[in-house]
Protein backbone atom coordinates (compact mmCIF):
# COMPACT_ATOMS: atom_id res chain seq x y z
CA UNK A 1 0.00 0.00 0.00
CA UNK A 2 1.95 3.17 -1.22
CA UNK A 3 0.24 6.45 -0.93
CA UNK A 4 1.39 9.89 -1.56
CA UNK A 5 1.00 10.40 1.96
CA UNK A 6 4.36 10.40 4.11
CA UNK A 7 4.47 7.91 6.23
CA UNK A 8 4.45 9.32 10.10
CA UNK A 9 6.56 7.90 13.02
CA UNK A 10 6.12 9.07 16.52
CA UNK A 11 7.62 7.62 19.57
CA UNK A 12 7.21 8.38 22.95
CA UNK A 13 9.90 10.89 24.08
CA UNK A 14 9.34 10.58 28.14
CA UNK A 15 8.94 12.53 30.79
CA UNK A 16 12.25 14.55 31.46
CA UNK A 17 12.34 15.04 27.51
CA UNK A 18 8.65 16.09 27.52
CA UNK A 19 9.71 18.68 30.04
CA UNK A 20 12.55 19.51 28.46
CA UNK A 21 10.45 20.17 24.98
CA UNK A 22 7.85 22.54 26.62
CA UNK A 23 10.93 24.47 28.14
CA UNK A 24 11.80 24.87 24.92
CA UNK A 25 8.37 25.60 23.34
CA UNK A 26 8.31 28.29 26.31
CA UNK A 27 11.65 30.39 24.83
CA UNK A 28 10.49 29.52 21.05
CA UNK A 29 6.70 30.91 21.93
CA UNK A 30 8.55 33.87 23.46
CA UNK A 31 10.87 34.96 20.20
CA UNK A 32 8.20 34.49 17.85
CA UNK A 33 6.64 38.13 16.93
CA UNK A 34 3.16 35.76 16.02
CA UNK A 35 2.45 35.96 19.43
CA UNK A 36 1.24 38.70 20.94
CA UNK A 37 3.11 40.72 23.59
CA UNK A 38 0.59 40.96 26.24
CA UNK A 39 0.52 36.96 26.33
CA UNK A 40 4.65 37.19 26.69
CA UNK A 41 4.53 39.21 29.71
CA UNK A 42 2.74 35.52 31.77
CA UNK A 43 6.65 34.10 31.39
CA UNK A 44 8.24 36.88 33.13
CA UNK A 45 5.50 37.52 35.82
CA UNK A 46 6.19 33.97 36.85
CA UNK A 47 10.33 34.64 36.95
CA UNK A 48 9.73 37.65 38.71
CA UNK A 49 7.63 35.74 41.45
CA UNK A 50 10.50 33.45 42.02
CA UNK A 51 13.10 36.50 42.46
CA UNK A 52 11.17 38.42 44.69
CA UNK A 53 11.49 37.13 48.33
CA UNK A 54 8.15 36.75 49.26
CA UNK A 55 6.73 34.01 49.28
CA UNK A 56 3.99 31.63 49.83
CA UNK A 57 5.58 29.62 51.74
CA UNK A 58 9.23 30.33 52.91
CA UNK A 59 12.24 29.27 50.94
CA UNK A 60 14.28 28.39 54.55
CA UNK A 61 11.30 25.44 54.67
CA UNK A 62 13.67 22.60 53.51
CA UNK A 63 11.20 21.15 50.61
CA UNK A 64 8.06 22.92 50.96
CA UNK A 65 9.74 26.34 50.26
CA UNK A 66 11.09 24.90 46.61
CA UNK A 67 7.30 23.44 45.94
CA UNK A 68 5.68 26.91 45.50
CA UNK A 69 7.79 27.99 43.02
CA UNK A 70 7.98 24.90 41.40
CA UNK A 71 4.04 25.33 41.30
CA UNK A 72 3.78 28.57 40.26
CA UNK A 73 6.77 28.12 37.54
CA UNK A 74 4.31 25.44 35.85
CA UNK A 75 1.25 27.49 36.36
CA UNK A 76 2.43 30.13 34.47
CA UNK A 77 4.07 28.75 31.52
CA UNK A 78 0.46 26.20 31.81
CA UNK A 79 -1.41 29.58 31.58
CA UNK A 80 0.88 30.80 29.07
CA UNK A 81 0.58 28.04 26.74
CA UNK A 82 -2.94 27.44 26.72
CA UNK A 83 -3.38 31.29 25.76
CA UNK A 84 -1.33 31.34 22.78
CA UNK A 85 -3.03 30.25 19.48
CA UNK A 86 -3.13 26.66 18.87
CA UNK A 87 -2.05 26.71 15.64
CA UNK A 88 1.82 28.16 16.54
CA UNK A 89 2.00 25.82 19.06
CA UNK A 90 1.43 22.93 16.62
CA UNK A 91 3.91 24.29 14.67
CA UNK A 92 6.55 24.88 16.92
CA UNK A 93 6.19 21.54 18.53
CA UNK A 94 6.32 19.61 15.20
CA UNK A 95 9.65 21.36 14.82
CA UNK A 96 10.97 20.94 18.37
CA UNK A 97 10.21 17.07 17.92
CA UNK A 98 11.53 16.62 14.55
CA UNK A 99 14.75 18.17 15.22
CA UNK A 100 14.91 15.52 18.34
CA UNK A 101 13.80 12.64 16.12
CA UNK A 102 10.50 11.90 17.61
CA UNK A 103 8.35 13.16 15.16
CA UNK A 104 9.39 11.93 11.63
CA UNK A 105 7.32 12.83 8.71
CA UNK A 106 5.09 15.68 7.62
CA UNK A 107 1.64 16.40 9.06
CA UNK A 108 -0.86 18.02 6.85
CA UNK A 109 -4.68 18.48 7.70
CA UNK A 110 -5.47 15.76 5.04
CA UNK A 111 -4.12 13.38 7.50
CA UNK A 112 -6.07 14.10 10.49
CA UNK A 113 -9.28 14.53 8.81
CA UNK A 114 -11.61 12.22 7.62
CA UNK A 115 -11.98 11.75 3.36
CA UNK A 116 -15.66 13.76 2.58
CA UNK A 117 -16.99 10.79 1.18
CA UNK A 118 -17.26 9.35 4.44
CA UNK A 119 -18.97 12.88 5.55
CA UNK A 120 -22.54 13.47 5.74
CA UNK A 121 -23.18 17.45 4.42
CA UNK A 122 -26.60 18.00 5.18
CA UNK A 123 -27.62 21.66 3.71
CA UNK A 124 -30.88 23.56 4.25
CA UNK A 125 -32.47 26.36 3.97
CA UNK A 126 -34.46 28.17 6.85
CA UNK A 127 -37.07 31.31 7.48
CA UNK A 128 -38.18 33.07 10.40
CA UNK A 129 -42.17 32.92 10.57
CA UNK A 130 -43.27 35.43 12.91
CA UNK A 131 -47.22 35.14 14.64
CA UNK A 132 -49.60 37.10 13.82
CA UNK A 133 -49.23 38.92 17.58
CA UNK A 134 -45.49 39.80 17.12
CA UNK A 135 -46.18 41.62 13.73
CA UNK A 136 -48.37 44.11 15.23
Amino acid sequence: MNDDKSIQVRKDPGFWREIWQQIRLVFRLIADPEVPIYLKIVPFITLIYLIIPIDLLPDVAPVLGQIDDVAFLLAGSKIFLELVPPHIIARHMQEIRQRDGYFTGEMTVSDTTPPLEDTIIIDSEHEIILEDDETN
